[in-house]
């Protein structure tokens, strides 16, 4: 189910295996990045869920006001509402992977399983397993 959809970003809710999905096309910056992560924190709140899956294949590069949002602001409400198991889907441009990179050590820091694949194929594979 679809929970929130805008140019850049679609955020969907599968009830059936109880995972977020963000999918991220382009520059999903700003407004549009904040609705799209809040509304998987809503889901993960409102279904009790633990696991989320980010396809970041076409994902373009944050700003460094996003990434301080998401570090700072999102992450320990996203903890709170009990997200722990994270499969990534890596950007294919390289630069935006670089930028993943430390997002994944910072995450994983605060105590969220991080695994990185390169289909969403892979990532729901592994979700599902744990």
């Amino acid at each position: 189910m679809i929970i929130f959809q805008c140019p850049t970003a679609v955020t969907e809710y599968l009830e059936d295996k109880k995972i977020v999905v963000l999918t991220q096309n382009g520059k999903n910056t700003g407004a549009n990045l904040k609705e799209s992560l809040n509304k998987g924190v809503e889901a993960l709140i409102q279904h009790k869920a633990v696991k989320w899956l980010s396809d970041n294949r076409n994902m373009g590069t944050h700003t460094a006001e996003d990434v301080d949002w998401v570090n700072n602001d999102w992450t320990p409400r996203a903890i709170k509402a009990g997200w722990k198991k994270w499969a990534l889907v890596q950007p294919l441009s390289a630069l935006s992977a670089m930028s993943e990179k430390n997002l994944v050590d910072f995450f994983a820091s605060n105590g969220i399983e991080v695994k990185i694949f390169e289909t969403p194929e892979e990532g729901y594979k592994w979700l599902e397993s744990v």
